[in-house]
């Protein structure tokens, strides 16, 4: 049963698409532009990412002895220990979670396909079985799933972040939002987005791909029949 023309577009396909979706939320994870100021030359703040932010000169207005903040820093690093319970709320831990949360099931994801393919691969050169056993029903299964999966967590991070990042947090806007400043998600979030919808078309086309590669062998099965 050879490898067919739509068999090898879809290959292509799930590589190009999986590889885009981890590539997108590596970016994303990695940046600090989740949430920019739109007139970084007025505002104090810069921008902030899930791991990092950058001030200009910033004072909280409830610090006592007011503190001044000055360039980008982890957010976890000495220099914000005063500010982190406002800076770092729940929400944005709950968004880092999500989002490695995300990225072990990509790369878990990613394992279970090179295996999957190298099996569709091995099939077309007659070199294995053609009736699908358990470990390869595991494959055609788990692997779309983890996928969807991974997509779901990314839309939650997604979500949840430009959910709450406009929010009135106590008594202040986080990060200084709100008015008179004006607050804008950035292209960190932007690659997150699309690392989301590209994981939802990856979980696809392995499901396309594995329905295809089933009728193959179905007819390959009544042909020799």
């Amino acid at each position: 049963m050879a490898l067919s023309v739509c068999r090898m577009v879809l290959v292509v396909l799930v590589i190009v698409f999986v590889a885009l979706s981890i590539i997108c939320h590596i970016i994303a994870l990695c940046t600090d532009y989740w949430l920019k100021s739109s007139s970084a030359a007025q505002s104090e703040f810069l921008n902030i990412g899930l791991w990092r932010g950058c001030f200009n000169h910033y004072h909280h207005p409830h610090e006592e002895p007011p503190h001044n903040y000055n360039g980008c820093h982890d957010l976890y690093s000495d220099e914000y220990k005063n500010i982190r319970d406002w800076l770092v709320p729940s929400w944005l831990v709950s968004c880092r979670a999500l989002g490695i949360i995300a990225i072990i099931l990509e790369i878990v994801g990613l394992i279970y396909l090179v295996m999957l393919l190298i099996w569709v691969y091995c099939e077309s050169l007659g070199c294995c079985d053609d009736k699908a056993g358990c470990c390869d029903r595991c494959l055609i299964y788990v692997t779309p799933i983890l996928f969807i999966l991974a997509g779901v967590f990314l839309m939650s991070a997604a979500m949840v972040f430009a959910d709450n990042a406009f929010r009135l947090q106590c008594k202040d806007f986080w990060v200084g939002g709100g008015p008179p400043n004006d607050n804008h998600l950035s292209y960190s979030w932007g690659f997150e987005v699309a690392a989301c919808i590209l994981s939802f078309i990856s979980g696809g086309l392995i499901i396309w791909l594995a329905i295809v590669t089933a009728r193959k062998r179905k007819y390959a099965y009544y042909s020799t029949t």
